[in-house]
Formats: structure tokens, C-alpha cells, sequence
């Protein structure tokens, strides 16, 4: 997304190497990031500044110049004289990194098949296994239920730990089943008693929570993020308007 918003705000042209957008809980500057993300994306395709829209599949950098491989087999091969990036997934004919990344944001989305009502929204702990828990009304069920939660939880793991059986999302969900038994969450009732509460993972997403690290060179900066708390006063302004674009 910081690609997208440092586009939209210096106006420079943009080709996106994967589309990622962010997961629909995350935030920038108090606002919805995916929200954010879908108008960027729209605003800057419509402006001409999305060079690719979402066709990218390969980008190879070489001196002066991109190749693009896109959807279809086709090629597009652009000139530059500054490059600036935000993320190296797919892009090739970079240097050699000074440091790997190793740090990784796990998603697991997990259904709630036997749960009462509660009026739960959001959990942290202290722990970057299961640091956050997100509870939103289903949508493996046709139509709004407010009362029928499920979960997505969201831990921060290295690279040794995605490997580790006890970060899985089995761990993590027993884990969350704990939680919530402490939280007084119980299973369906049932006449005068409850059921087990009965949780399934759907998916797990692994995320790199941020690119290797470079040296930057004359014509190739790299850029890890946008601080949103470094965003200018006109910059807020331009994003806020924004926001209030209906797309």
C-alpha cells in the first residue's frame, strides 16, 4: 500500500510487481487501510499513473531500463532514470541484499462453528503468537449475522518459527480456544448446558512484513514504509479527500 500512497501523493508513475492488498483489519493514520488501498489503486489506473493495473507478473531490472512480464505473455519495457522501491517479490536484477528478511505477519482465519453470543470485537496480548484477535460476523453464511462471530488471528513470527510445529495454526488454535474459555465464551447452548466450543481453521496467510534490506544506489532507492505519523499536513488533506471519493 505505501507504493500506492507514495504515487498518489508525489504523482510518479507506479507498476505494482504483486497485488497484496492489506487484510481488511488493518489500519493507516486511523482509517481503513484496505479502503485506503482500493481507492488508491482505482484513482491511480484512472489517472494513467498505474502503469499495469494488476498484469504484472515478472519485473527484471536492468540498467536505465524494466521489463515487465505481464498477463498473456506479453513484454513491456520502460525507461527510467530514478527508481524507487517499495518491494522486491517477483522483481529480479536487483543487488544482493545486505540483510533477509526474516520477520513474517501470520494470518489465520478460523470459523466458530459452536459459539453463544458475545459481544467481543477485538483482543490483544502480550505475546507475538496469537498477538491479536479480530472477531467479525461470518460470511460462510449467506446475509448479515452479527450474532455468529468468526475469527481471524494475527501473530508475528520469524522465519525458524514458521517451520516450528508449536507456531502452527493447530497451536494457535488451541490456543485461541483457551482465550476464549477465559473470556467466559462458551460453546451453542443446549438446553440448560452448552456445547464445546468448536473451532475450525480455514486458511493461514504468511505475509513478509517487510523486504530484504539494500544499499541504495544513484538511480535505485529503497523505500520499507510510509510513516504515518510523518505524513505532512497537505499530505493528510489529500488523503482525506480521498477517502470521501466514492469509487
Amino acid at each position: 500500500m505505501h507504493a500506492l500512497l507514495y504515487s498518489y501523493l508525489k504523482e510518479l508513475p507506479l507498476v505494482i510487481n504483486k497485488i497484496l492488498p492489506p487484510h481488511r483489519f488493518e489500519s493507516f493514520k486511523s482509517s481503513n487501510a484496505l479502503e485506503l488501498w482500493n481507492k488508491l489503486f482505482f484513482v491511480l489506473s484512472t489517472s494513467g499513473l498505474n502503469l499495469t493495473g494488476d498484469k504484472t507478473r515478472i519485473v527484471r531490472i536492468k540498467e536505465n531500463e524494466i521489463n515487465i512480464s505481464t498477463l498473456g505473455a506479453r513484454t513491456l519495457k520502460l525507461g527510467y532514470g530514478k527508481l524507487i522501491i517499495f518491494d522486491d517479490e517477483n522483481v529480479s536484477g536487483l543487488p544482493l541484499p545486505t540483510k533477509e528478511n526474516e520477520e513474517f505477519i501470520v494470518l489465520d482465519w478460523m470459523a466458530n462453528h459452536s459459539c453463544e453470543k458475545h459481544e467481543h470485537i477485538f483482543l490483544n496480548t502480550p505475546d507475538k503468537f496469537v498477538n491479536k484477535i479480530h472477531f467479525y460476523p461470518t460470511d460462510r453464511i449467506d446475509g448479515h449475522h452479527p450474532d455468529i462471530k468468526d475469527m481471524v488471528v494475527i501473530s508475528y513470527l520469524d522465519k525458524e518459527q514458521l517451520n516450528d510445529f508449536e507456531y502452527s495454526d493447530t497451536y494457535a488454535k488451541c490456543k485461541v480456544k483457551k482465550i476464549q474459555k477465559d473470556l467466559g465464551i462458551k460453546g451453542t447452548k443446549s438446553g440448560a448446558t452448552n456445547y464445546a466450543l468448536k473451532v475450525e481453521v480455514k486458511k493461514r496467510e504468511i505475509r513478509k512484513a517487510k523486504m530484504n534490506s539494500y544499499e541504495d544506489s544513484p538511480q535505485i532507492k529503497f523505500k520499507y514504509k510510509i510513516d504515518g505519523n510523518k505524513v505532512t499536513h497537505p499530505d493528510l488533506s489529500k488523503i482525506n479527500k480521498l477517502l470521501q471519493v466514492g469509487v
